[in-house]
Parts: C-alpha cells; sequence; structure tokens
C-alpha cells in the first residue's frame, strides 16, 4: 500500500515543522485502505472454496501466503489508526470513524484467517471424494459469505447506514447453508475425521459471513452512533 496514513504521521513526528495534513484527509485515507482490504478478503472466498474442492494444493499454498500479507497489511493499517488516535485527538463522528476502522480491520483479518483454514484443511479432507450435494452445499455457502463480504464493502464505500440490516438477513441463509452441511455430515459418510474437518469448514464460512454483518454493524456505529450489536442483544 502507498501513501498510508501511517507514513504520513511518522513524517510529520520526525520533522515538526512540515505542514500537518488534515484530520479529514487521514480519515479518508483510513477508509480507503480498509475498503481496499475488505475487497482483498471478500475477492479470496471463491478461489479458496474452488480450491478447496478440486484439492488444488498448489492455488491452497499461494491462497495461504495471500492471507499473510493480507495479515501483514491489516496490522499497518491498524497501527496507523492507533498512531492517529495517538496523535490527532479525534472527537465525536471522527472518533466513532476511526474506532469503526480498527474494529472492521481486526473482522478482515479474521476472516483472511479463516479461508486459510478451509484450504489448510486439505491436509485431512479430500473434497472431491464427497458426495455431490455435500459439495454444492459448499459451494453455496462459499459464495454466500463472499458475496456478503463484497457488500460490506460497498456499504463502507457508499457509507450506507441501512447495509447491516440488509446482511443479517442474509446472514440467515449462511446459518441455514451451514445446518445443511452438518445435516449431510449425519449421514456418517464420510470419516470421523472427515466429518469434524467440515463441520469446521463450514463453520469458518459461517464466521466470515458474521464479520461482513459486524463491518455493516461498525459502520452504522461511526455514521449513526448506534450500537447495533447492543441494540440485537437486548431484542
Amino acid at each position: 500500500m502507498t501513501n498510508n496514513p501511517l507514513g504520513r504521521l511518522e513524517a510529520e513526528r520526525r520533522e515538526p515543522g512540515a505542514a500537518r495534513h488534515g484530520l479529514h484527509d487521514m480519515l479518508e485515507e483510513l477508509d480507503r485502505q480498509l475498503i481496499e482490504l475488505m475487497r482483498a478478503a471478500a475477492e479470496r472466498v471463491v478461489p479458496t472454496t474452488d480450491a478447496f474442492l478440486a484439492a488444488d494444493t498448489h492455488a491452497a499454498a499461494a491462497l495461504i501466503d495471500a492471507d499473510k500479507r493480507l495479515t501483514h497489511e491489516c496490522t499497518a493499517l491498524e497501527e496507523a489508526g492507533y498512531l492517529l488516535l495517538a496523535t490527532q485527538s479525534p472527537v465525536a463522528t471522527d472518533l466513532r470513524r476511526v474506532i469503526a476502522v480498527l474494529r472492521s480491520v481486526n473482522d478482515v483479518q479474521r476472516t483472511g484467517n479463516l479461508m486459510a483454514h478451509v484450504v489448510e484443511s486439505l491436509s485431512w479432507v479430500h473434497p472431491p471424494s464427497l458426495a455431490l450435494e455435500l459439495r454444492d452445499t459448499i459451494r453455496q455457502l462459499g459464495a454466500v459469505a463472499g458475496d456478503m463480504l463484497n457488500d460490506a464493502a460497498t456499504a463502507w464505500t457508499e457509507h450506507d447506514p441501512l447495509a447491516a440490516e440488509d446482511l443479517e438477513r442474509h446472514d440467515d441463509q449462511a446459518d441455514l447453508l451451514q445446518k445443511m452441511v452438518l445435516s449431510e455430515l449425519y449421514t456418517g459418510a464420510q470419516s470421523i475425521e472427515e466429518s469434524v474437518s467440515l463441520g469446521l469448514i463450514a463453520r469458518y464460512y459461517e464466521r466470515a459471513a458474521d464479520h461482513a454483518v459486524e463491518m455493516a454493524r461498525h459502520l452504522t456505529f461511526f455514521l449513526t452512533g448506534d450500537r447495533l450489536s447492543d441494540r440485537n442483544d437486548t431484542d
């Protein structure tokens, strides 16, 4: 990534006399980098699913390497956010914005880690031997999770405070597909080791969908001050 706010703030700290960049520009840059990382995570979901179902170990290795790079970039953005808090002392909406970015980048990193876990499961599972119905359900689960992550990135791009509610409805579909995978495992067609691994894989996708919802909730918090997770917990 280039022109990141961390680099800008460090340059200012080294050169106290240099003109300070506006806080608004820094916040816009945080947003831009977060959206870029969200898109990167979203775009890896379908290739991850394809590599897993094809048992493509070469593609799996490349995806694991990509996750390591994503983790590094998420850490850099997180550090930039904390440095901005320490040096700019944002308040009100600006403070909520930085907090939302910090929370969302954590969701991005965890999503990338979950997708790496999917392809790492090839050490224990041979997907081409699975029943066609089970493979199709896993493919659908991956597609739904990927779409939700892309929708979360679009919500951040458009600053859509209502996106969280739409994503929560889509999350119900991810939950249903996860349950379908588990139901198919109860047939006993797979070994115990495969069943455990496939159950975890379904959970990885379901959690990725949850992270998409959380990123949209963080956006709503930034834009409105409404903590949707707190509100929903009391329903």
